[in-house]
């Protein structure tokens, strides 16, 4: 009897690959709902009689939405547990995207889209969250790669499914069928996951060891094994030593001529890769003419081209270490050159003579650009040493502030292109120049030393 007990089986289950699936699902549906409103732009425009620069600031307050609740959402999967955090946050994104189609005039939409991107943005903290939890150390790599993935194949798959969708459906139709999607989602991922696998009544023992390996998993062993050397030092040395550690810090990320660079760098990689995920659609039927249809299937080229070039960038990096062991070879050179390359080509993208000539040599140029992707993430690590989390955070904010500005900053230049019949070239002008000022970026990184070392020696002290 217990051979049929999968507690007792000595081959570990996979439920937690069922796990990974859902997430690799709640990531492309958040990614379906937030990139259709660019495949729809124009449409929506014309329907809600929208002017060019008001959907800018639509596409862009997402972002704002976003970058604000990173923190309340990551502060929501650790309150109520990932299982009824994340369902909460699928169904609220769902809910506010379904009613973005629903309204009919501009301030509400604003506040919707607003509303729509803070509830996406316990998306990447929860994920984490739950791939702690459940994948192996080992493994916890390639599942965070497998949700990136599904990211932006969500993204593609809403610009292609959307503009072919809209030659049938009403836009408003569309967005209510997107939204079900994460509905749908929330109830079997709440039916299907728990927060720890020793919870799931399908992971047997052989599962559970796997994940956890030897390290403890008790909550009460971590807790006491971070507390025990504070138990003998009082408290007011203790706020001191908080006090002068927190000075510090904020010195010694103030001052960093490389935090500046990787911050500035990832602002303005975020910003030329908004382009493709806003105003790309309605840029290309504006200014060369593409229908509806082809924009959304032309705008799907460069992200897929950004999924080949991070996985490339990746192995660049990764080879160039191995075969220099130096870090400013692998991380800002590689990432110098990508970004100098992508710019360039960007700019001859110009002289191209057709749409789809213009739209494969801006993919060439996404591709080549994001090879920087992975040095952005491993230099960041490589600075900041044990402080890599905070870091993170902050290049993260920085991108997201980025992102946030470029939609406006296009909406007011598009509009400003069609009232005076200028220069659809201005667009490409101004996204060329932004990689080709991010590639000057990373002459200030510097990889091979961390920023923390003064913080470090305080806290040995």
């Amino acid at each position: 009897m217990s051979s049929n007990n999968p507690s007792y089986s000595r081959k570990p289950t996979s439920i937690r690959y069922g796990v990974l699936v859902l997430l690799a699902i709640a990531a492309s549906s958040a990614y379906l709902t937030r990139i259709c409103l660019s495949a729809a732009n124009t449409t929506i425009q014309k329907d809600l009689h929208f002017t060019t620069e008001q959907m800018g600031w639509i596409l862009s307050m997402f972002f704002v939405g976003y970058l604000s609740f990173q923190v309340p959402g990551g502060w929501l999967g650790t309150r109520l547990g990932p299982r009824s955090a994340f369902s909460i946050i699928s169904i609220l994104w769902s809910l506010f995207n379904l009613l973005c189609a629903k309204v009919t005039s501009y301030v509400p939409m604003l506040i919707l889209r607003g509303a729509f991107g803070a509830s996406q943005a316990g998306l990447v903290p929860i994920t984490t969250l739950v791939i702690n939890n459940w994948f192996p150390e080992k493994r916890r790599g390639f599942s965070s790669a497998v949700v990136e993935m599904s990211m932006s194949i969500g993204g593609m798959v809403s610009l292609g499914l959307t503009a072919s969708l809209l030659e049938y459906y009403h836009w408003k139709e569309v967005f209510s069928m997107y939204s079900w999607v994460g509905i749908i989602w929330a109830i079997v991922f709440f039916l299907y996951f728990r927060n720890k696998p020793k919870e799931h009544r399908w992971v047997n023992r052989a599962e559970n060891r796997l994940i956890f390996g030897k390290l403890p998993s008790s909550p009460d062993l971590l807790q006491q094994t971070i507390h025990k050397p504070k138990q003998r030092s009082n408290t007011s040395s203790s706020k001191v030593g908080s006090s002068a550690l927190s000075k510090n810090l904020i010195k010694n990320m103030v001052t960093s001529g490389s935090l500046w660079g990787i911050c500035s760098q990832q602002f303005l990689r975020a910003a030329a890769y908004a382009l493709f995920v806003t105003w790309f659609p309605a840029f290309l039927e504006k200014g060369y003419g593409v229908t509806r249809i082809d924009s959304g299937l032309f705008t799907m080229y460069p992200l897929i081209s950004v999924v080949i070039g991070l996985m490339t960038g990746g192995l660049i990096v990764d080879y160039l270490l191995i075969r220099t062991n130096n870090k400013w070879v692998s991380r800002s050179l590689v990432a110098c050159i990508g970004l100098g390359i992508s710019g360039l080509l960007t700019l001859s993208s110009i002289w191209t003579s057709s749409p789809l000539q213009l739209v494969l040599v801006l993919s060439l140029g996404a591709m080549i650009g994001s090879f920087a992707g992975p040095p952005s993430w491993t230099a960041t690590m490589d600075i900041a040493g044990r402080y890599s989390g905070l870091l993170m955070a902050v290049m993260n904010m920085a991108g997201n502030a980025g992102a946030f500005l470029l939609p406006i900053v296009l909406g007011y230049l598009i509009g400003h292109i069609e009232r005076t019949g200028g220069d659809w070239s201005l667009v490409i002008y101004l996204i060329a120049s932004i990689q080709l000022l991010g590639s000057s970026c990373w002459i200030f990184v510097k990889p091979n030393k961390t920023i923390f070392h003064n913080t470090l020696e305080s806290e040995n002290q």
